[in-house]
């Protein structure tokens, strides 16, 4: 923490508005403000399994746990027909992407009750906090890709150059993070109630998105309205990428885009509207 105090200055009023952001503006300030989002970040990730017996293995575990239980329970049990794809592959390419946005959810929302301290008395922007809580658990993400590679190999999926449309999905996808990360996490300083709905929310947003199911499982009526859900399209367009060699559904794509766009600018002038009363509400 001592790396945090010295790239930041003291401020004596928190509550006043920063003459800073005045005369340079909010992303001005968060730009210069780089070193301390990195640092934050580390920290994190240091943090999150110190004195942990199992250590980083934790960021295995989640994604494979569920992919098992699902296997067993949809493949013997509700049977469910996921075409040429073997079910333990068809779930897990898709737990990667939900578990790297659910932990992002669960930290981000948290980010500011758990930093209460360094906002009361230091002054720099407050987003670096649920920035850095979201590029944290890109590190959970790119360990679990290590067990998708041998998944890969066994069950002999090749991999086309489609696959790298996988990227730009789970930076749409990181946008969306972000913006509902602002939100929840300023308002869970005014409303502690955030922290017990936020297991039932993830919890119903799951079972929303095509992760243990197809989507040609849900009537066709209904597509448009399920795909309005912005992780459905993106979390069938890795999936195909991926695993088919297919293009997403750019039209589906392009609305969970815009939707995650809008998302993260109202979250965010949500966020730094509700900033100059952080301080007064801890």
């Amino acid at each position: 923490m001592e790396k945090v105090v010295e790239d930041t200055e003291v401020c004596e009023s928190p509550q006043q508005e920063w003459p800073e952001e005045r005369k340079l503006g909010a992303l001005s300030i968060l730009w210069q403000h780089r070193e301390l989002v990195a640092s934050l970040t580390r920290r994190d990730i240091r943090g999150r399994y110190k004195q942990s017996a199992l250590g980083i293995l934790w960021a295995l575990l989640q994604p494979m746990a569920m992919t098992i239980v699902f296997t067993i329970v949809m493949s013997y049990i509700v049977r469910i027909d996921t075409g040429n794809i073997p079910y333990p592959i068809f779930a897990y390419i898709a737990m990667l992407p939900w578990t790297f946005f659910s932990g992002g959810m669960t930290t981000g929302s948290e980010c500011l009750v758990n930093n209460f301290s360094l906002i009361t008395k230091i002054y720099f922007p407050r987003e670096v906090f649920p920035i850095s809580a979201i590029l944290g658990k890109t590190v959970d993400l790119a360990l679990g890709l290590l067990v998708l590679v041998p998944l890969l190999v066994y069950y002999k999926v090749h991999l086309s150059p489609m696959a790298f449309f996988a990227i730009p999905l789970l930076m749409i996808q990181m946008c969306l993070m972000l913006g509902v990360s602002f939100i929840l996490s300023s308002w869970n300083l005014f409303y502690r109630d955030i922290r017990h709905v936020m297991p039932l929310l993830l919890q119903v947003w799951m079972y929303a998105s095509p992760i243990v199911y197809p989507i040609s499982l849900v009537p066709k009526k209904y597509v448009g309205l399920y795909m309005l859900n912005p992780m459905s399209p993106l979390i069938d367009g890795i999936r195909k990428t991926v695993l088919e060699g297919q293009a997403p559904m750019w039209n589906y794509v392009g609305i969970s885009a815009v939707v995650s766009i809008v998302i993260l600018i109202l979250g965010y002038r949500n966020f730094k509207r509700l900033e100059p009363a952080f301080a007064e509400t801890i």
